[in-house]
Formats: structure tokens, sequence, C-alpha cells
């Protein structure tokens, strides 16, 4: 219940932290621009670990980012290999041969 109660109270504090600026005086930014949208997804991502944690969420339902990230980078080869397959053999391939067709 705790990791829950957290999970509140990071989401209180990314928005509270978020509101003060974009509403502040140098809102229109560049690097405040920048940084609101990166506040709102490390909080998001928080959110999520702390609830998923703290709810014991089984990981069939809803794993983890730190699940996911984990996955991914164990199977990064296999994953390269698969882009290389679908994007790059498949999908570009055809996209060059039907952009000479035309």
């Amino acid at each position: 219940m705790i990791l829950v109660v957290l999970a509140a109270l990071v989401w209180c504090g990314g928005w509270w932290v978020n509101a003060r600026l974009a509403n502040g005086p140098q809102s229109n930014t560049r690097g405040v621009q920048l940084l609101v949208p990166v506040i709102f997804g490390v909080t998001l991502l928080l959110v999520w670990q702390l609830l998923v944690k703290g709810l014991q969420v089984p990981l069939v339902i809803l794993p983890a980012p730190t699940d996911i990230a984990v996955a991914f980078a164990d199977n990064l080869s296999k994953l390269w290999q698969d882009f290389l397959q679908t994007f790059v053999k498949g999908a570009l391939s055809g996209y060059v041969i039907g952009c000479s067709a035309a």
C-alpha cells in the first residue's frame, strides 16, 4: 500500500512541477517546452512501476516498465534481426521498388 501512496505523491508532484513550468514566466523557452513532456513521461513511468509493484499486478496482465526494459535488452539481437527482415528487406525494398516503377 505504501507504493500506491507513493505513486499518488509522484503523480501530484509531477503535475505540480509541470504546471509551474508551463505557466511560469519562462514557459515559452525551448528548454521548458522540452522539459515539460520529459517530466510527464518520467512521471508516468514511475507511477506505472509503483502501481504495478504496489498492487502486485500479474506479469501477464501488465508488466512493469523495468521488466519490459530487461526483456528488450535480453532480446536485442533477435529484435535487430526481425527489424532487418521486416523493415529493411520487406517494407523499405518494397517502397523503393514502388517508387521506381511509378
